[in-house]
């Protein structure tokens, strides 16, 4: 029962009152964010928040001031269409939602209203109706199971929407409720009140309680059915409904994921900064300038009419409008579109991303997903990866493979990491199996039961323990006719299941009170009397039975650590299963404990009484159980243990080795103990035998600081930055406190790869933040569980991976990919070309705005800082859009400097120098000063040569506009010319393009002066282009502006070569590119490379290869403060604090740095299984 202060929910089931006065929402949901009213201001307000958006918006109101220079209503029309199509894309994802919203709404549900079953609209539903599901429906609210079609009130449920698990979960309804089935009158009768928590997003806890005829039942998660669910396997369910609307679960977890922004669009904002003060500049010497000519020459500008100074207005008042004046002609130095097109081409890289077939896994029918378009080129530009291991680095498909019952050890087969270790060792050691063979291989263990050997009892008790001691459900295999499909909540519960199928202890049947076991032929019946979950914090779960001829047994599996600490004193075969524990984690196994208990009858009823009271309270329920659940799970007997193999996927140790090779920090936050962790991250090549190995162990806080701070000290001045961290979860959690943080954080920046064991879910997470927030560096975070989503979020990219355990890393990602080795492509190609081209992008349409915006201020100087336009209004306003944008985009889509086999080849190319050379705050303002000299160029040039008024063969003077029309053809020409040497690859679009928005300039030309007769234009163009030396102009000016772009290339391709300016050139010549296998772990360039035009002795920009010099790691030190260092006995679980491990090379020697600290057997640290 609650606490009097404990906040509830009371409900009265079919209460018919409840209509007045009702105190819950409905069950409607709105997930739109506009309506016809609030769509225009919401979403002006919204694209206003944008820095260029306001600007332009200040300028065009400033537009409307009579100082104007420029023609308002020409202005407005770029910012209405940069306006208009992001609402049009707002407006049809909002659209979007309310169709999706009004569909949910309005579907149809089973109610009981007035005594019988009715149709509803799930809108319509409230809290405490009784309501009908039928299979294949889904749960229109969140409610709890009175009766069902199946017996005992049991039922199946597919919670793919809610988690993305596949496997069907099992509910079961109170009994005291099961009496009800559908019959109409008993469930309008039916008069009950359900006390509950209050809403929360808590999907896998329920605490609550029914009261029926003076009587108070435990509900808990097992009785609720959850919206989103569906129903499967099961004909009916009724139930009554608990929460409606958005005080339903799923809805309570509906929050979106953090938004995150790309380190390309922060800096933008700093380098739009950086113009607008270099705007305000411009403004202050225009303003400075036309003030002192008017004070000077104002009255003396007879031919300049009234309207130098019409107003009699003081040269601060003109020097105040001059100001705004050359604000507004120069804003086009901000390009307009910029950040329409930059959301164009992101979203094209998606749809690459999304149809990359070499990413396109064919076992699972699963492509690559961009969930986002916001950080492709964020992708380009990752200094660390933080990935887990079981399931991302591994295939997350278990199979049990070797165990040890009573002290002796079964199983002979050979896992990956037992070759990889024999292979570091010299060794040969070969993997004979075939693929469909089972991994358990021995004999002798059904020899030792059915020979009656001393242990076959124990052996007989395993055996029972693998198929009762779980949670999964069996399934009919509709394929084939007598088989049966285990449907688990854990790949590791479901191959304990299969190993006591194979082994003659086959699980068949289950009901909510009872599991069945065929064994040797015959089926055992097991009451289920309790269940005592497993959760991160107990690392164990248990079951107490009731054998058939009645003894009362409790089976525990779990931890080792959990394990061996409940033992009872007169257990035995402790220090042989210790042994053999440590044998199967140096395999790199995973492993569990297994233990037992009989329990006499009165102390059962004793205990079962308190666990049930417990199992009734609302408050602190999960706390109270957990109490319960230690007070019986104490005075076990040991009955042996199980070693379990999670196989790596395929390609991980190549994917990883090219990452290292590309300059990418690789850090493997696991749940493994120490000792697996390394051995398999030598396996999957995070570790070589080249590398110093530290791993740190300490007990408490003040022995974490003295470790780290001796590694830092020891290896700060060395040279050799081939290091490699590895510490455990019960360190670490002293690593992260204070400014111990910032010693570890030291200490990870000199490492090349860091192994963080027996982390938390929260400590991925705090890992990934503390180099997120300290380093300038961006992060990756790459998982497959629900444990990895915190850390998923954390890192400024997140990739998840569709395995073995649901969806909710890929529904917490940027990025969904089905296998790790799907990485390198997106990282290296898809990364590199995306990082490449958005800097490209922006640079140049900066570049290409500062020269057309620049000639404005450079005729200022001879038109008496009037700031009067060089330009037509209207050529001003389409500059952009239609002379300059198309060949941009084309090349943001399409450039490569190099193919993709280069870039998977050569991953050096990759390496994070890239970052400061294409987008460098410097090389951002190299760019522009390429335009403010092009600028330069097209202005004094044909200025110097119009002094002299170039005239027409029939004698017409153009003037101003003459000139202008010949710098502006000029500047087309120009830029296009520019973006042309820019492109490393063609393709029929970009010649249409470039060459086309040449074109179309003399096109538009032509029919501007013919048809508008625009009173600036009309005729200007014929009379000027037919001018002999204005085309000399034009070549000359144009060939002047590019001279320098051609001598830089020049020189830097001859003397200065970039990597890519290397490969380019084997690849043009048809030179083979070097192709990275499993056993190299460098790149092989040959000696000497001879390239047309480029001589070069030695590939030195690129890494060398290098020879192994032992089969070792170098050296390897150990920082274990306690100075006791402690066997490892597996690693799916956590160890006490304090416990330490290093890997020894033979012939080496080991470094131990002591203390005489004690250890603190304190709490150990959560991770899930």
């Amino acid at each position: 029962m609650a606490d009097e202060s404990t906040p509830t929910r009371i409900i009265q089931i079919t209460d018919q009152e409840r209509d007045k006065d009702f105190p819950f929402i409905g069950n409607s949901i709105k997930t739109t964010r506009y309506n016809l009213l609030t769509f225009l201001p919401k979403n002006l307000f919204e694209q206003f928040r944008r820095l260029a958006n306001f600007y332009f918006l200040i300028v065009i109101i400033l537009e409307y001031f009579p100082f104007s220079p420029l023609n308002p209503t020409v202005s407005v029309l770029p910012l209405i269409f940069v306006l208009t199509i992001t609402a049009i894309r707002e407006a049809y994802e909002d659209a979007q939602r309310r169709k999706s919203d009004k569909k949910i709404n309005n579907t149809v549900a089973v109610c009981l209203r007035n005594g019988s079953f009715k149709n509803v609209k799930w809108k319509d539903i409230q809290v405490g109706d009784i309501i009908k599901v039928q299979n294949g429906q889904f749960f229109p609210a969140d409610i709890v199971i009175l009766s069902t079609s199946e017996p005992m009130s049991m039922c199946y449920i597919d919670t793919c929407n809610l988690d993305g698990e596949t496997n069907l979960k099992i509910r079961q309804g109170l009994q005291v409720t099961s009496f009800l089935a559908q019959d109409e009158a008993a469930l309008s009768n039916f008069h009950a009140t359900v006390q509950s928590e209050l809403p929360n997003n808590r999907l896998y806890n329920f605490d609550a309680a029914l009261d029926y005829n003076d009587e108070t039942h435990s509900l808990s998660n097992q009785q609720m059915l959850l919206r989103g669910c569906a129903l499967r396997n099961t004909k009916w369910v009724i139930g009554t409904v608990v929460f409606t609307g958005f005080d339903s679960k799923i809805m309570k977890n509906s929050t979106r994921p953090p938004s995150k922004r790309s380190t390309v669009e922060k800096q933008l904002n700093s380098r739009l900064i950086s113009i607008f003060i270099f705007l305000g500049i411009i403004g202050i010497i225009g303003a400075v300038f036309a003030s002192r000519w008017q004070d000077k020459y104002g009255n003396s500008a007879w031919y300049m009419g009234d309207s130098v100074n019409k107003d009699n207005l003081k040269p601060a008042v003109i020097g105040v409008y001059a100001f705004f004046s050359f604000i507004i002609v120069c804003n086009v130095m901000i390009p307009i579109s910029l950040y329409v097109t930059m959301e164009m081409v992101k979203l094209i890289q998606t749809v690459f991303i999304n149809h990359d077939i070499d990413m396109y896994h064919d076992e699972t029918d699963t492509p690559a997903k961009a969930r986002t378009s916001n950080l492709s080129e964020e992708l380009g530009i990752i200094e660390y990866i933080f990935s887990d291991k079981t399931g991302t680095l591994t295939c997350n498909m278990m199979e049990f493979m070797k165990c040890t019952i009573s002290g002796i050890s079964y199983g002979n087969g050979v896992t990956e990491v037992a070759v990889a270790a024999a292979k570091r060792e010299g060794r040969i050691l070969e993997i004979t199996r075939n693929k469909d063979d089972p991994a358990f291989d021995d004999d002798s263990l059904l020899n030792n039961l059915h020979n009656k050997h001393e242990t076959a009892g124990m052996i007989h008790e395993f055996l029972t323990m693998l198929s009762v001691c779980h949670t999964v459900i069996p399934e009919k295999d509709p394929k084939n006719e007598g088989e049966i499909i285990y449907q688990a909540s854990s790949p590791d519960e479901g191959a304990l299941v299969e190993a006591g199928k194979l082994l003659g202890f086959r699980f068949h049947s289950r009901t909510p009170s009872t599991v069945t076991v065929e064994i040797e032929g015959k089926d055992e019946t097991f009451e289920i009397l309790n269940v005592l979950e497993f959760n991160s914090r107990r690392k164990r779960m248990s079951v107490i039975v009731k054998t058939s001829d009645g003894t009362i047994k409790l089976y525990t599996k779990g931890a080792d650590n959990m394990i061996t600490q409940r033992l009872a004193p007169e257990s035995k075969y402790l220090d042989e299963t210790t042994k053999h524990l440590e044998m199967f984690a140096n395999e790199g196994l995973r492993t569990l404990c297994f233990a037992m208990k009989v329990i006499p009858q009165d102390e059962y009823e004793k205990w079962n009484e308190g666990f049930h009271k417990a199992n009734i309270s609302i408050e602190k329920r999960k706390e109270k159980l957990e109490q319960s659940a230690e007070e019986i799970e104490r005075n076990l007997l040991l009955v042996g243990a199980s070693a379990i193999e999670d196989k790596l996927q395929e390609g991980v140790p190549e994917a990883i080795e090219l990452l290292a090779r590309a300059g990418i920090k690789i850090w493997v936050l696991t749940g493994d103990k120490q000792e697996t962790a390394i051995n398999i991250g030598f396996a999957c090549s995070l570790l070589t035998t080249e590398m110093t190995l530290i791993t740190i162990s300490a007990p408490n806080l003040e022995s974490t600081q003295e470790a780290l701070k001796k590694a830092i000290k020891e290896h700060s001045n060395s040279n050799n930055d081939n290091i490699a961290l590895v510490i455990d979860g019960a360190t670490l959690e002293f690593a992260l406190d204070g400014i111990v943080k910032f010693d570890l954080l030291q200490l990870g920046k000199m490492c090349k790869a860091v192994i963080c064991c027996r982390v938390s879910p929260l400590q991925k997470a705090l890992v990934v933040k503390l180099v997120r927030d300290n380093v300038n560096a961006i992060t990756l975070a790459i998982g497959d569980g629900a444990n990895d989503v915190s850390m998923i979020q954390s890192a400024h990219v997140g990739i998840g991976i569709s395995g073995q355990e649901g969806m909710q890393a890929v529904l917490a990602s940027d990025y969904a990919i089905a296998q790790f080795r799907f990485l390198k492509k997106l990282i290296l190609v898809h990364g590199r070309y995306s990082y490449r081209r958005i800097t490209k992008l922006i640079v140049y349409s900066f570049y290409k705005n500062m020269a057309f915006s620049i000639m404005q201020v450079y005729f200022s100087i001879f038109a008496a800082w009037s700031a009067q336009t060089l330009f037509d209004s209207l050529l001003i306003s389409i500059f952009n859009v239609v002379f300059s944008s198309l060949p941009i985009v084309v090349i943001s889509v399409f450039d490569q400097d190099v193919s993709q086999d280069a870039e998977i080849a050569y991953p050096q190319l990759y390496s994070g120098g890239d970052r400061e050379f294409l987008f460098g705050f410097t090389r951002f303002w190299l760019w522009l000063l390429q335009g403010v000299y092009q600028g330069a160029v097209l202005f004094f040039v044909p200025f110097l040569l119009w002094r002299y008024e170039p005239l027409s063969d029939d004698g017409i003077i153009t003037g101003l506009w003459g000139m202008s029309t010949g710098i502006y053809t000029s500047l087309i020409i120009a830029i296009n010319l520019k973006i042309a040497i820019e492109t490393t690859f063609w393709t029929w679009m970009h010649h249409v393009t470039i060459w086309g928005s040449i074109i179309v300039w003399f096109v538009f030309a032509i029919v501007y002066n013919l048809i508008l007769k625009a009173p600036t234009m009309y005729y200007v163009v014929f009379h000027t282009l037919k001018v002999p030396v204005v085309w000399l102009q034009v070549l000359f000016t144009v060939v002047l502006c590019l001279l320098p772009d051609f001598f830089i290339k020049y020189y830097s391709r001859n003397y200065r070569p970039q990597d890519w300016h290397i490969i380019q050139e084997r690849e043009r010549l048809g030179q083979q590119l070097y192709k990275p296998t499993a056993t190299k772990s460098t790149m092989a360039i040959k000696d000497e490379i001879e390239l047309s035009d480029i001589n070069v002795e030695d590939d030195t920009k690129l890494s060398k290869p290098t020879k192994t010099q032992s089969l070792f790691a170098e050296k390897v030190i150990n920082y274990i403060v306690d100075g006791k260092p402690e066997k490892f006995t597996g690693f799916a679980f956590s160890v006490p604090r304090g416990s330490s491990f290093g890997v020894v090379a033979k012939d080496r020697t080991t470094d131990f740095y002591e203390t005489d600290d004690e250890i603190d057997d304190g709490e150990n640290f959560e991770r899930d299984l």
